[in-house]
């Protein structure tokens, strides 16, 4: 039988309930993660100092429930790191976009990157004001491809259901979802929605401290791995009860055919903060995905310099080439489901972890330099390394008006198709 929409109201609010007492906050609480506290996305004190605005956890964990399975937590991979079938050339960006009608995004090779070609998705049928929209762009695919055509019949509107939603006045639906953790329990992004993807934010569950290396670098990433059991379960649940709540809205499109397992292949994944560091490992030892998205992170290393800002030149590393193993978390060095062209990561060059973050994205095998990019001038294309000389540790994504050029280095991370990008709605 389907659930009612008032029900399904009433289950959310129940996860919300369940999402706020499993989190424990003894790792990104502690000082191991945390730079100032405040609300999400306040930019914080000048003169070198922490910023706040750790994102903080979006109220409720969305439409999810507890628990948490073992499925799609194991270790290994398929692609290591710099290795972009259909990318271009090592350390460039690959900027392709969503292509619609399930088309390839044009790629081709530039000097220092490439578009790359997309395994183009599935049309869909979008009659509330959006045309049909397929995936493309990026690495060729990996996981499961869609079983159907996207068939989104919503009346053109926001529609929002607690932490999940969807925007049918986008010019195409895009046919990928946004999995939103936050610092350990994510919300609706209306950014992303309106530029036409599925939104939902869902719980982590119980907090691992990090980056917690004393004497054992597979710790971390070991209890890691039991938050992504916990959001492949939260995001699992959501996908069913909002379909079958509202079908019109075609949650369903990113499950497999028999409801039982997600098609990671069209989900993006970001966090905030501690939940920054679990979306990379997500895509890099849980499963592959459509997008990384790391804002404030990742960290789960003890590498960078001095009191752990980020220093210009960038081209000076703020952190220990020589960083002995013993201070990098394990999982580091896994090789990658997720094709490392799908990794991008936003941080604040004041934030007192920046130095370790940025020794993750050179460990990992992060495309591009880091590269400035909120000044006037910045040319931020040709990376997947997004720095802000104006921010600290801060929410890029939940207060995406808070430093110059974000809205624009979102659009690239998330391959925004042209038509899609600045919507006036």
């Amino acid at each position: 039988m389907l659930a009612s929409r008032a029900a399904v109201k009433v289950w959310i609010a129940a996860a919300v309930v369940a999402a706020a007492a499993l989190s424990i906050g003894n790792g990104c609480s502690s000082k191991n993660e945390v730079n100032g506290g405040g609300d999400p996305g306040k930019s914080g004190s000048a003169g070198g100092g922490q910023t706040v605005g750790q994102g903080g956890s979006s109220p409720g964990a969305g439409a999810s429930v507890g628990g948490g399975s073992t499925g799609g937590a194991n270790s290994g991979g398929i692609s290591t790191s710099g290795a972009n079938t259909g990318g271009g050339a090592t350390g460039g960006a690959s900027s392709g976009g969503v292509g619609p009608q399930g088309g390839s995004a044009t790629g081709g090779s530039a000097s220092g990157g490439s578009a790359g070609a997309g395994l183009g998705g599935s049309a869909g049928s979008t009659p509330g004001g959006s045309s049909s929209g397929g995936a493309g762009g990026a690495s060729a695919d990996c996981g499961t491809p869609p079983w159907r055509k996207l068939n989104v019949t919503a009346a053109a509107g926001e529609h929002v259901h607690g932490d999940a939603g969807l925007d049918t006045r986008a010019k195409t639906m895009l046919g990928k979802l946004i999995v939103d953790l936050g610092v350990t329990s994510g919300g609706y992004r209306s950014f992303l929605a309106k530029r036409g993807y599925h939104s939902i934010g869902v719980s982590l569950g119980a907090e691992c401290p990090a980056p917690d290396l004393g004497g054992d670098r597979t710790r971390v990433g070991t209890c890691r791995l039991r938050e992504f059991a916990t959001i492949e379960t939260n995001v699992k649940a959501a996908l069913n009860n909002l379909q079958a709540t509202y079908p019109e809205e075609d949650w369903g499109y990113f499950l497999t055919q028999d409801g039982k397992n997600i098609r990671w292949s069209d989900v993006a994944i970001s966090g905030d903060s501690h939940g920054a560091t679990t979306a990379a490992l997500v895509g890099r030892i849980g499963a592959c995905v459509w997008r990384v998205l790391s804002r404030s992170g990742p960290r789960d290393n003890t590498c960078g310099l001095g009191d752990g800002h980020c220093a210009a030149p960038l081209s000076t590393p703020s952190y220990d080439p020589a960083c002995p193993d013993a201070n990098v978390a394990a999982w580091l060095d896994q090789p990658s489901k997720t094709p490392m062209d799908r990794f991008y990561a936003i941080v604040g060059m004041s934030d007192g972890q920046c130095g370790d973050i940025e020794f993750n994205m050179h460990r990992t095998g992060y495309l591009g330099v880091p590269t400035i990019f909120d000044t006037k001038d910045a040319v931020f294309t040709g990376t997947n390394q997004f720095f802000s000389s104006t921010q600290g540790h801060y929410d890029f994504l939940v207060a995406s008006d808070g430093a110059l050029n974000t809205p624009a280095v979102l659009e690239i991370v998330f391959g925004i198709p042209p038509e899609n990008r600045n919507p006036a709605f």
